[in-house]
């Protein structure tokens, strides 16, 4: 009985689904990995990247704010979180350039 009891608290913890974002709200830049359709956005803090494919494309090194959700299924952006954009808006900005180390 104790075995049971054990075996389905396992079963139960394997079926547990991992934290998933459902829907995201960013601000950033948007840059374009190269040899692809495929955009990236990194937020303006620089602690994350996402990965986007968008019809009409913003412009490079600018600033957008996007709404979208998480991507399922295959994806062929390679870099980031890859999510399906549902809308985005230019806010006028241009990326600051690159920081030399």
């Amino acid at each position: 009985m104790f075995a049971l009891i054990i075996l389905h608290i396992v079963l139960m913890a394997q079926n547990k689904s991992k934290f998933e974002i459902t829907e995201v709200r960013a601000t950033g830049c948007v840059h374009r990995v190269a040899d692809s359709q495929c955009l990236l956005l990194e937020t303006l803090d620089g602690s994350t990247i996402y990965s986007f494919i968008a019809a009409p494309k913003p412009d490079l090194d600018t600033v957008i704010t996007i709404q979208g959700k998480s991507h399922r299924g295959r994806n062929v952006c390679k870099q980031g979180i890859p999510i399906d954009i549902v809308d985005w808006e230019p806010t006028g900005q241009m990326c600051a350039p690159p920081q030399k180390k």
